[in-house]
């Protein structure tokens, strides 16, 4: 009996897989992305702006006071009313985001499941392991297997928010909007 079940298993993966697959089959198709962005935490709005994206982990976010940028390795945070910029190596900063790390590394250390939607589909990655900072990670999928919002959940049941709109995908987006152009007014801390 238990041969059948994993023949049965082997001949026709889950769903989940399938989904995952294709969410990674369309995120490696994407060479830019840009949307409007929202974040909350606990239920109570906390930041929104523009969120640009080019392959290997480049990133801008662009807020009311702040730039973010990551070329992938590096993070430049510019603090517009303050006039300082903090320089940090990105896989040291803990507020570093990587759609590459929800999208490729955590499903593997996960026990991913999904859920069919109207409009698309919610993936659920439940941590196994206490290394993770997390719980829970849900991703809702639209019909085209973008990404358009996430919601973390902590071991201490306290949950962040991030949702996209206005996405647009593949319209060009020069490289030099990944790097950060330096500016004698503003005061730099570089913690790399």
């Amino acid at each position: 009996m238990i041969n059948l079940f994993l023949m049965i298993a082997l001949l026709f993966p889950s769903q989940s897989e399938s989904t995952l697959k294709k969410l990674q089959t369309k995120f490696e198709s994407i060479r830019y992305l840009q949307a409007d962005f929202s974040q909350n935490s606990n239920g109570e709005s906390s930041l929104s702006g523009k969120f640009y994206f080019s392959k290997d982990n480049n990133y801008r976010i662009e807020l009311r006071n702040n730039i973010i940028i990551s070329d992938g390795s590096s993070i430049w945070n510019e603090d517009i009313k303050r006039k300082k910029v903090i320089i940090s190596n990105i896989d040291e900063d803990p507020l570093a985001f990587s759609l590459y790390e929800y999208i490729y590394e955590y499903p593997s250390k996960c026990v991913v499941t999904e859920e069919k939607i109207d409009g698309g589909y919610i993936l659920t990655l439940a941590g196994e392991n206490a290394n993770l900072n997390f719980r829970t990670v849900k991703l809702w999928l639209n019909n085209s297997y973008l990404i358009n919002k996430i919601v973390v959940t902590d071991f201490s049941g306290s949950s962040f928010m991030l949702q996209f709109n206005n996405i647009v995908v593949d319209k060009f987006i020069d490289s030099s909007y990944f790097e950060y152009s330096k500016d004698d007014n503003k005061k730099i801390i570089d913690l790399r």
